[in-house]
């Protein structure tokens, strides 16, 4: 067999990753039948990958369905234990004492964000992001941090296979590509990004991008939230420049 030759995933492991996904959006268990609608296969079949997962304890069966198996807790925590961005970022945090804003480490994952690590401030707000959780890219400030740190070349090829509209969250997300390729270049200009209720109304979120933090095929970025009512000019500025020296040292 020729090493060099590259070769697709079977189709019962895409199937199971599309279980383990559909049923971590859900929150909760999900029936057999109905995963069966989702992924498009037989309910037999269905079953007999759950059962599979169900044995490495990937899922377990309840009395409304599949859930989420306690072996996806170890996975997790040996993922955060063994990564170097979200090891760097809560040494950070110790270091630097109580902050006044909730602070978070975010990668980008296709048209997501997914949310790394989270330091709450002082200031206590609600917002819609959570430790693993995804948020749509261009909806977010550490998504938009994120492209401004590629090629503008690479980042407009990127968004070509994004259909429009755009996921938005509020009425002032972002939902076509020419807005987000606008918002995006002042990002890079400016030196950080912006999230003003385009994610959660109420509330603006200020992001840098960390490049350097796991090599050039992955991105990083640092945001801090704060309520929009006290996001005045200075103290968004203040803000991003506290970021940018969070960037330099944990890069």
């Amino acid at each position: 067999m020729d090493s060099k030759k590259s070769a697709s995933p079977p189709p019962a492991i895409l199937r199971a990753g599309s279980i383990l996904k559909i049923i971590a959006a859900r929150g909760g268990p999900v029936s057999a039948t109905e995963l069966a609608k989702m992924i498009g296969v037989p309910r037999s079949s269905t079953v007999n990958i759950c059962v599979a997962l169900g044995e490495i304890g990937l899922l377990r069966e309840t009395e409304r369905g599949f859930a989420l198996g306690y072996s996806l807790g170890e996975l997790g925590q040996a993922f955060f234990s063994t990564s170097t961005p979200v090891t760097n970022f809560t040494e950070f945090c110790q270091r630097t004492g109580p902050l006044p804003l909730t602070v978070q480490l975010g990668t980008l994952d296709e048209k997501d964000v997914v949310y790394l690590a989270r330091q709450d401030g002082q200031e206590m707000i609600s917002i819609a992001s959570r430790t693993g959780g995804r948020l749509p890219a261009n909806c977010t400030a550490l998504g938009k941090a994120m492209m401004s740190a590629l090629d503008p070349k690479h980042m407009v090829r990127m968004l070509e296979a994004w259909e429009e509209p755009f996921v938005s969250r509020t009425p002032k997300s972002i939902k076509t590509r020419t807005q987000l390729v606008e918002d995006v270049d002042r990002s890079r200009a400016r030196g950080f990004a912006i999230d003003d209720e385009e994610t959660t109304e109420g509330i603006l979120c200020v992001a840098v991008p960390l490049p350097s933090l796991g090599g050039a095929s992955e991105l990083y970025a640092v945001s801090a939230s704060m309520p929009k009512f006290s996001a005045k000019p200075q103290r968004i500025e203040s803000t991003a420049n506290f970021l940018k020296k969070m960037a330099q040292d944990l890069g």
